[in-house]
């Protein structure tokens, strides 16, 4: 599920840079509040943190659940980040779904994804070797 708010904070040109120490700390806060916040949702995995742009801190994050069926509605995501006591200052209604935005920067490839490229690459090693 892809999720977007904004955080009362000043935005600084480090957090656009994954590599950054203020990206990375930023980013561990909030995938630690986001994590505690659906800990108790059913199916709830993880949240990974796509990308911090400007305009507060608009923060664009994925939230990963075990299987289709139990990803919440945009309504009750944001239920459960507004009734949760966050520190993360969230700016009220600033929540979205974060696929119906562009946020520059392309998903984060699935373990999935990166476990078949080996296997992709070697099929067409040998088709080219065959031909």
């Amino acid at each position: 599920m892809s999720l977007q708010f904004r955080l009362n904070q000043t935005f600084n040109s480090d957090l656009s840079n994954p590599s950054s120490s203020g990206f990375k700390t930023l980013a561990a806060k909030v995938t630690s509040e986001v994590n505690k916040a659906f800990a108790k949702t059913p199916g709830f995995r993880r949240s990974i943190v796509n990308s911090f742009r400007s305009g507060s801190v608009v923060t664009d994050m994925t939230l990963v659940f075990d299987k289709q069926s139990s990803v919440p509605s945009l309504s009750n995501s944001q239920a459960i980040l507004t009734s949760s006591s966050t520190s993360l200052n969230i700016i009220p209604g600033s929540i979205s779904d974060g696929s119906s935005t562009t946020s520059g920067s392309a998903p984060r490839p699935t373990s999935f994804s990166l476990a078949a490229l080996p296997l992709s690459l070697a099929l067409l090693m040998v088709q080219l070797l065959a031909s």
